[in-house]
């Protein structure tokens, strides 16, 4: 079977930064968002996947590290339904998966797909699963009578963002969504699930990401100062270099070629990324920092994003609290820094700043 990957969005909820990076080639723990919504596809038997994207083309293309055949093709018809459309047009089959491009899930969540379209008689297998916050941003189903109905409200189940359907004609697809749920099949799933949709998901997937981890995963290629103190549930990629007196106290993720400075503590559930630089004295806490960024001396940064490329100067502190994140649990947010953005050396910045 083939599948269509939706990775042409605009990313409002994630504005300024997406001006200048498509969501799904944002990098969480090595891998590009869109390359665990492949990678999940990949184990579920999918041989070959058509990508819709938009002017961010090449991001997309330069982000995916999974083995799949694939191919890219831009949107020429407009909204969620044109996209879907451009990307039928690529497909033969009768029936085909359709994907989100900013879902990160276990590998099970699209197996599952996978499995309760062969096992039964339906051409059409939708994926459910529970929410508890921000309703009025997911799509919303109820199961009545052992038959999915497509709801805007009074629900608790989201639709997950994958999707066995038939090839039809509609020029809406969540009304032909609503048209073929009633003789659908569905599997509501309670296991890894996120939707990166806001900065707070972006936080939030790095702690579903570690949270399984039992031990510490450290390459013998990277290079460690005997003073340095490594505590658990930490990966540390090739190359990456933690220096004299460095703390990384898990869960936290080190990428490849990644720096870390002298007397510098990354903790709770953080993320460098590949060829990030993080100075010396410096704390870390919930934030994903992206590849070739920098971080001056020390700065404090905390449940913040910090875009590919930017530089942030020394003695920068982000404040978290209070903040209104629209899904999260906690009312903590610090700074979303876009790419190639800089902040200067001293500043102060308060919850939900956006550059």
């Amino acid at each position: 079977m083939k599948a269509i990957v939706l990775a042409a969005g605009k990313g409002e909820g994630l504005r300024p930064y997406t001006e200048k990076e498509q969501k799904e080639a944002i990098t969480i723990l090595g891998k590009a968002i869109i390359s665990h919504v492949l990678y999940g596809l990949k184990k579920a038997g999918i041989d070959e996947v058509v990508i819709v994207t938009n002017e961010h083309e090449k991001q997309i293309q330069e982000a995916i590290n999974i083995d799949i055949p694939f191919e890219t093709v831009r949107q020429k018809r407009s909204g969620i339904t044109g996209a879907v459309l451009d990307g039928m047009d690529k497909i033969p089959d009768d029936e085909f998966l359709l994907a989100f491009g900013d879902i990160i899930a276990e590998p099970e969540f699209y197996m599952n797909l996978m499995n309760s379209y062969i096992t039964g008689n339906s051409k059409a297998v939708f994926s459910l699963v529970p929410v508890s916050e921000g309703m009025q941003t997911y799509g919303l189903a109820r199961i009545v009578d052992n038959r999915i109905e497509i709801v805007n409200e009074g629900s608790t189940l989201a639709l997950a963002g994958a999707y066995i359907i038939p090839k039809g004609d509609f020029t809406d697809i969540l009304e032909y969504f609503k048209k073929i749920s009633p003789f659908s099949r569905y599997f509501i799933w309670s296991g890894k699930w996120i939707d990166i949709g806001y900065p707070e998901d972006l936080i939030n997937a790095i702690e579903v990401l570690l949270s399984d981890l039992n031990n510490s995963i450290i390459s013998d290629k990277a290079e460690i100062s005997k003073t340095a103190v490594i505590g658990k549930k930490v990966i540390i990629e090739d190359n990456a270099i933690i220096d004299d007196y460095a703390v990384i106290k898990g869960p936290a993720y080190i990428g490849k070629n990644a720096y870390i400075g002298n007397y510098s503590l990354i903790r709770d559930y953080s993320s460098i990324e590949s060829e990030a630089k993080i100075g010396a004295y410096c704390e870390v806490t919930h934030s994903l920092v992206e590849p070739r960024a920098e971080i001056g001396s020390k700065s404090y940064l905390t449940y913040t994003i910090v875009g590919r490329g930017a530089k942030i100067g020394a003695s920068v502190i982000t404040v978290s609290y209070p903040a209104n994140p629209v899904r999260g649990r906690e009312r903590k947010l610090g700074a979303l820094i876009s790419p190639n953005e800089e902040i200067y050396h001293g500043q102060i910045i308060g919850p939900n700043y956006r550059k």
